[in-house]
């Protein structure tokens, strides 16, 4: 039986980080579109747009990225992480796992050179 892939770091700030770049993203986008159409429709037709619809759309906005956050959230949950680092969707990098545990399953993963402070503690991960 395999075990899953190391924990992921920081899960709830992943999620936050998720909810934050959608916001980021969709609010300029919806609102810039929303006033092009209610420009368009001003000026092609007698159809006048409520400004309470800005207020749904961004209201279905918020929705939309906390549903991702909740996505996020659950692919930071240990079992689901194993089975995206099966298709190479996990948080470990593929390059990064050098193999698993012959007894347990369990995935062995190589040092980060970005979290070693010196060159010998480097090249004492890279041999081992």
């Amino acid at each position: 039986m395999e075990t899953a892939l190391p924990p992921i770091w920081y899960a709830s700030k992943r999620v936050l980080r998720t909810i934050v770049q959608a916001l980021v993203v969709l609010v300029p986008v919806v609102n810039g579109v929303g006033l092009a159409v209610v420009g368009y429709l001003r000026e092609q037709t007698d159809i006048v747009i409520p400004g309470t619809v800005f207020v749904v759309l961004n209201a279905i906005v918020a929705v939309t990225a906390l549903l991702m956050g909740l996505a996020a959230k659950i692919m930071a949950v240990a079992g689901v992480n194993d089975l995206l680092g099966r298709i190479g969707l996990g948080s470990v990098p593929q390059s990064q796992i050098v193999g698993r545990e012959a007894s347990t399953g369990a995935v062995i993963v190589a040092a980060d050179p970005k979290s070693l402070t010196t060159r010998a503690a480097y090249w004492a991960s890279r041999r081992g």
